[in-house]
């Protein structure tokens, strides 16, 4: 049982209809029925249409992997989110805080940190979340202007990636915040496991930690997010890995052992390769030995070899 609708329609639209009932013989009311149908069968689908199936993911299928200080969820997609962290406590300006430094180059030194695990396995970070335990102003807000400038140099929107929480109930003697960086990449060029049997074993500044790490800086010795991008596109460089509290030894042994190998350190090195190397001061690759000249012209810092990958 049909009922009749009565529809005004553009004269364009009223063209087009007699046109297509022209050409396959059929009348007015036929067209615009076929028409409506085809229509409404695809509102009825549009949820469909705009998240597939692919997308409905359910949490037995989110794969969890651990590098370092990076977590990684391999999504059904093809995606993979990554959350890289790191925390500080009794660094900063507050009366009891063990090593003093200002909020702005504390709030930077931590955000490179997380950015720099983040951008290593070549991620790109979307989100900073940073979780301070002391009140936002005056401390919080010179934190967050560190973090800001931090972000801008891989040319985020602080106002659209950065998230904050503060303690604003109990006042506080020392400072203490966690950060967490999240980015996204697809599977297929998550930037782990590329280093071969042979790879020379090279760090990128040098392991500084406490009140030895500003010093460095002003004196151009120590790595940072910008030196990591440039590592990243050099073709003869195959992992990177920032250096953190563990230590120069075992980050290079962990590296080696991801792709079933060891390392051979040399004799003669004057690096401390034990020592931590604070907020990614340092940063290990592994790459083509005979290409020392190209990462030399690359890198304005300090270069050593410290082995090999057997």
């Amino acid at each position: 049982m049909s009922s009749p609708i009565n529809v005004r329609l553009p004269k364009k639209l009223v063209n087009d209809v007699d046109r297509f009932a022209k050409e396959y013989e059929l009348n007015r009311s036929e067209v615009i029925r076929q028409a409506l149908t085809f229509y409404l069968n695809v509102l009825k689908n549009v949820g469909s249409l705009i998240r597939p199936t692919i997308f409905k993911i359910m949490p037995s299928q989110v794969v969890l992997m651990k590098r370092g200080d990076v977590t990684l969820m391999k999504l059904p997609t093809g995606l993979v989110m990554t959350l890289s962290y790191t925390s500080s406590g009794g660094i900063g300006p507050k009366p009891m805080d063990r090593v003093k430094v200002d909020g702005f180059t504390l709030g930077r030194f931590m955000s490179r940190v997380a950015l720099m695990d983040t951008v290593a396995i070549n991620s790109w970070p979307r989100l900073v979340i940073l979780t301070l335990g002391v009140e936002m102003s005056p401390t919080g807000s010179e934190v967050m202007k560190g973090v800001r400038s931090e972000v801008k140099k891989i040319g985020l929107d602080p106002d659209q990636s950065i998230s904050v929480n503060t303690e604003e109930n109990v006042s506080t003697e020392q400072t203490g915040l966690g950060i967490v960086a999240v980015g996204l990449v697809h599977e297929d060029e998550l930037r782990i496991g590329r280093t071969q049997p042979g790879d020379a074993l090279v760090i990128i500044g040098e392991p500084k930690v406490g009140d030895e790490v500003l010093q460095a800086e002003r004196n151009g010795k120590i790595a940072d997010l910008q030196d990591l991008v440039r590592l990243l596109q050099l073709e003869f460089v195959h992992d990177v890995i920032p250096v953190d509290t563990q230590g120069i030894a075992y980050e290079a042994r962990m590296v080696a052992h991801t792709v079933g190998r060891q390392v051979e350190f040399f004799n003669d090195i004057k690096m401390e390769l034990e020592k931590p190397a604070g907020p990614a001061t340092a940063i290990l690759i592994t790459m083509d030995k005979v290409q020392k000249e190209s990462l030399t012209r690359a890198v304005r810092k300090p270069i050593t070899i410290i082995g090999r990958v057997l």
